[in-house]
């Protein structure tokens, strides 16, 4: 699994503390805590509705992660088939070649499964490495803290 940088956007966050925290909370649940314990780890330095919104940030995270990590899978998945397309129609146009019973335009069709092969490879390829360069982007705006304001 890739280590992603997990930031969230200038915009979501107007507290450095609570960036601290989330950045915290993060590294404890990459050490395998579970919500709850992470949630009992910050109980009495922030408010419950703060803790909440770390929490759902948390989640957010994991979910983008997993949903890259997923992609890249799907991706590697494409050269996999790619190559093993690339071998075989390799394997049987070298077969023909031999017997000479490839000729003309059938020798054309021969080698179409052979280019859609190298266009998943440069396909899956090409997503793999934009994927790995992605980094997760959390739209908090859906359960943005709501800050009372004193009057």
């Amino acid at each position: 699994m890739q280590k992603i940088n997990r930031t969230l956007k200038p915009f979501c966050m107007d507290d450095q503390v609570l960036d601290e925290k989330l950045q915290e909370a993060l590294k404890l649940h990459d050490e395998g805590k579970s919500y709850p314990e992470i949630r009992d780890h910050f109980k009495g330095a922030l408010t419950d509705e703060m803790i909440s919104y770390i929490i759902r940030l948390v989640d957010e995270f994991v979910i983008e992660e997993n949903r890259i990590n997923e992609a890249i899978k799907t991706a590697k998945f494409k050269m996999y088939i790619g190559g093993a397309i690339f071998l075989v129609s390799a394997l049987l146009i070298y077969k023909f070649y031999i017997n000479d019973s490839l000729n003309g335009a059938i020798s054309l069709l021969a080698y179409l499964p052979m280019a859609f092969a190298l266009y998943l490879l440069w396909r899956g390829y090409n997503e793999e490495i934009r994927l790995k360069k992605t980094e997760p982007e959390i739209d908090d705006s859906k359960f943005r803290m709501k800050r009372r304001k004193k009057r």
